[in-house]
């Protein structure tokens, strides 16, 4: 069984996906969960991710972009129609634990998409004025109430929470439907993971069992992202079994074991 990516993106330059299908396959990744976030972020749409996702359907789950306090439930409905299987969400108009914001878990839940929720300060060339970026709109403790309202819902934390790493481990111990991803560029919060040790916030027994793998950055450095976290698995010495889950068994069932 393949690794699987859970979390990357398709930018927006010529030549984009042939170069991430190429990386995948010299790294042995079988199939990544692929999202475009727009023109904030250099990104390809919803729309690209669609047309790749009919081009290379063996190789490409789509992950629906919506922003929530912009964008409707009817939309994830729509999505599901076109064949995306995950939904993933940054950059709200307003916090993730708004009720307003709850017709849209719902709705996840109700077809069954797992949610990849960004937390953590947002990158610094985001510049956004005008679209109401607030990073504390995204503190993973804003995902809490969305797990005990919709406790069947696949929750997924990205980047363990990047500067509040112990929120978001934490939860993930407490909070049954909750995973968390350790994406990150080279360089970033993930240089803090490795001096402190990611058994430091994921410290009980069993905490790996919560970790998704995937990379978030371009495709050039997916590689040493994934030669980074075996590494550190091997380093902490996470059995065998614990490593199959976190490089695919684990998305592969909240997804419902695509094929």
């Amino acid at each position: 069984m393949g690794i699987i990516d859970a979390h990357a993106h398709l930018m927006d330059a010529a030549g984009y996906l042939a170069g991430l299908l190429k990386t995948m396959d010299a790294g042995g990744i079988e199939k990544i969960c692929l999202s475009g976030l727009g023109p904030l972020f250099g990104m390809a749409d919803n729309s690209a991710i669609r047309q790749a996702l009919r081009e290379h359907p063996d190789r490409i789950i789509g992950a629906y972009y919506i922003r929530p306090g912009m964008n409707g439930p009817e939309e994830i409905d729509q999505a599901r129609d076109k064949g995306f299987r995950m939904i993933k969400v940054t950059l709200p108009r307003v916090p993730y634990d708004d009720p307003a914001c709850f017709p849209l878990w719902e709705r996840a839940l109700e077809h069954k998409m797992p949610v990849l929720f960004h937390t953590g300060i947002v990158a610094p060339f985001v510049k956004g004025r005008g679209e109401g970026i607030s990073s504390w709109h995204m503190h993973p403790m804003r995902v809490e109430p969305i797990t005990r309202e919709f406790p069947e819902l696949s929750v997924i934390v990205a980047h363990l929470g990047v500067s509040w790493n112990m929120d978001a481990a934490e939860l993930a111990r407490m909070r049954p439907n909750l995973y968390v991803d350790v994406t990150g560029e080279p360089g970033g919060w993930r240089e803090r993971a490795k001096a402190t040790g990611l058994d430091h916030w994921l410290w009980w027994p069993g905490a790996f069992d919560k970790v998704i793998f995937g990379t978030d950055v371009h495709y050039s450095k997916i590689k040493q992202i994934l030669d980074e976290d075996l590494a550190e698995y091997a380093r902490l010495g996470i059995g065998q079994a614990t490593r199959r889950r976190i490089f695919g068994g684990t998305i592969r069932k909240l997804l419902g074991n695509p094929k």
